[in-house]
């Protein structure tokens, strides 16, 4: 098993854990959420037509990040960094614990989550350099 794929599945896997942890113990990002899709969707004259695009782009983003990994090269490269940026950006979990100096909602599982976006974003950057080492010729 190639590296990005271990960690890409690690880093799957803490995905619902982490959301898990959230709605156990308290969403804090959740007035933000609102807030935001609040004005999203003032865009439009019935809000539904806001949910469905949303639904769309969502669905698209993550189809062409799955199209993109079955390609492989630098598509795979891309899309694996755009999930490793999204567990890297987790971070803000254990800044928010620091400045509040007390556990906030998000953390534990924030900690694990951030370990593997960094492994596997090494592991992206590793087999690149595998694979751009492979098709440079070697002069005799």
């Amino acid at each position: 098993m190639k590296d990005t794929t271990r960690w890409f599945g690690w880093t799957a896997l803490m995905l619902p854990l982490h959301m898990g942890e959230q709605m156990l113990f308290g969403i804090g990002e959740l007035a933000m959420l609102k807030r935001i899709l609040a004005g999203y969707l003032g865009w439009f004259r019935q809000p539904d037509y806001g949910i469905v695009l949303l639904v769309a782009a969502v669905g698209t983003l993550v189809c062409g990040l799955t199209f993109g990994i079955l390609m492989g090269g630098r598509a795979q490269d891309i899309s694996l960094g755009f999930w490793a940026a999204i567990a890297l950006d987790e971070v803000h979990h254990v800044i928010e614990t620091i400045v509040a100096g007390h556990y906030t909602p998000g953390t534990v599982t924030a900690i694990p989550y951030i370990a593997f976006g960094a492994l596997l974003l090494r592991a992206i950057v590793r087999e690149h350099r595998d694979r751009v080492h492979a098709t440079i010729p070697v002069s005799a």
